[in-house]
């Protein structure tokens, strides 16, 4: 495991060198000081994994988001995205079945066909993972050295510089929404996941594609409506009809706009749902 971990903390101290040449700050490699540098216990493996999990997709994550768009599926990086994915669900959520059978697998083929019982399997486990990581980021580094093109570190630099919690917390502002720290939180990862694997198009500017994603975020927990979804749709005679679901989104707005309930409710939602179809 010597080697995959030299190789390995040489494949991140070169990404975050391209990433400071490309976007003008380097990523933080603080934690090649503590990362694991054996694994001879299944509790050791499952702490790699977390901390694998962390750096890929949570602390490197929109680094790594976009990068891996730069790169072709089925790569090592794609791989090992899928990977890590599986491993951590396996670890921490036990009613998965597919991840659970992907890591046996897994752990099986990193172990000539047998699932790992002493330290010396779990060891050879613990080097498989740290190998395809290291794969992974050698991957990454060969994108990242594409820096030396302006319009390449035009994107990343786009990807990168805008804070979705700070475009949570001003999209929430404009909507006269006050947030609690939970709330925040998930919106802020909401937004984080959908912005980590977007490609931005010629002519898409990345502030406006993070304040649609904040505000569809925060937007989509509606309250309820003063009736049964289904006396809407009878109502409005969309029952099962490709129109349904704009139907409800004008009912759900309309009781929020006035509160107002019961046959006036309803008036005001059928005459306002004929005027905009007319």
């Amino acid at each position: 495991m010597r080697i995959e971990l030299t190789e390995f903390r040489q494949h991140c101290v070169t990404l975050a060198q391209h990433r400071r040449i490309s976007v003008g700050d380097a990523l933080d490699t603080a934690f090649l000081s503590s990362w694991p540098a054996d694994v001879s216990s299944e509790a050791e493996f499952g702490e790699l994994v977390s901390r694998a999990y962390q750096l890929w997709r949570e602390s490197w994550r929109l680094d790594v988001g976009f990068l891996l768009a730069e790169t072709t599926n089925g790569d090592a990086a794609h791989v090992f995205d899928e990977l890590i994915y599986h491993l951590r669900t396996a670890i921490h959520h036990s009613d998965n079945d597919v991840a659970e059978r992907l890591y046996r697998g897994w752990a099986a083929n990193a172990c000539e066909g047998r699932q790992p019982v002493s330290s010396h399997d779990w060891h050879s486990v613990g080097t498989a993972l740290l190998s395809a990581f290291s794969a992974a980021m050698a991957v990454l580094c060969s994108c990242a050295a594409r820096g030396r093109h302006a319009a390449f570190r035009a994107a990343w630099t786009a990807k990168v510089s805008d804070s979705p919690e700070e475009i949570v917390l001003r999209v929430a502002n404009d909507l006269g929404m006050s947030l609690s720290p939970g709330q925040r939180d998930y919106h802020v990862r909401e937004v984080t996941r959908r912005w980590s694997r977007f490609t931005l198009r010629p002519g898409q500017v990345a502030m406006d594609v993070l304040e649609d994603f904040a505000e569809q975020s925060l937007l989509s927990h509606v309250g309820r409506i003063p009736c049964r979804y289904q006396d809407v749709l009878d109502e409005l005679c969309v029952l099962g009809t490709p129109r349904a679901e704009g139907a409800l989104h004008l009912a759900h707005a309309v009781y929020e706009v006035t509160g107002i309930r019961g046959d006036d409710y309803r008036k005001l939602l059928k005459a306002t749902w004929t005027m905009l179809r007319t």
